[in-house]
């Protein structure tokens, strides 16, 4: 446990969670991160919306959001991190939230399997229309390359193989590792209520669009 952890107990799950990396400068590849999930949201989410944030980070998603006029309500476990709502994603009945979108962008894998599917139910109970999502892939990265070429997206080519494990004491599951794989995950989102739509891999994490039924 690193000094500037912190963990709290919720219904049996002890989580761990810290503010320290939200005031230091991000690596090139966590903005890119930031890039994607802004363009999975592309076309789906208009201003006007409401999107309940679950996860703030550093607040840059909910900001850029706010930016193109989305009303933006945030929840995090980590009150040092300001969230408008203060509540942990295991226990949480979302308080009678209603909104068009959630965003839960490296989120769930903090959380137990079985704690995850319900609270997907549970978002699903509270979102009107997509649910956005990345988790990890269970990658050892060998080699990433990156290509541009004018007026088309870059092309980009990652050496991987399964690392085999996954970082003790943060993530309880990762996709590919043990009996967490993608046809279980489209089994539990169905089972919530969402349709999958849209799925995509970058930087060893995998981007879902999931609309509600």
């Amino acid at each position: 446990m690193r000094p500037d952890e912190k963990t709290e107990e919720a219904d049996g799950v002890t989580c761990r969670y810290s503010s320290d990396w939200i005031h230091h400068l991000e690596s090139e590849d966590h903005w890119r991160l930031y890039h994607r999930q802004a363009s999975v949201m592309q076309g789906r989410v208009r201003p006007g919306d409401a999107v309940l944030e679950i996860g703030v980070g550093s607040g840059f998603t909910a900001n850029y959001l706010r930016s193109k006029g989305v009303l933006v309500t945030t929840v995090d476990i980590d009150a040092d991190k300001r969230p408008d709502i203060v509540a942990n994603i295991v226990t949480w009945d979302f308080g009678g939230v209603a909104c068009d979108h959630i965003l839960a962008f490296e989120v769930f894998e903090h959380i137990p399997y079985d704690r995850f599917e319900a609270a997907l139910t549970r978002a699903a109970s509270a979102c009107r229309g997509y649910l956005f999502m990345s988790v990890p892939s269970n990658d050892k990265v060998w080699l990433r390359l990156q290509a541009r070429v004018p007026r088309l997206e870059p092309l980009r080519f990652d050496l991987t193989t399964p690392r085999g494990s996954i970082p003790e004491g943060h993530h309880f599951w990762e996709v590919g590792y043990g009996p967490t794989t993608l046809a279980r995950l489209d089994q539990s989102f169905e089972q919530a209520g969402f349709r999958r739509v849209h799925q995509e891999k970058f930087l060893s994490r995998f981007y879902f669009v999931l609309e509600k039924k």
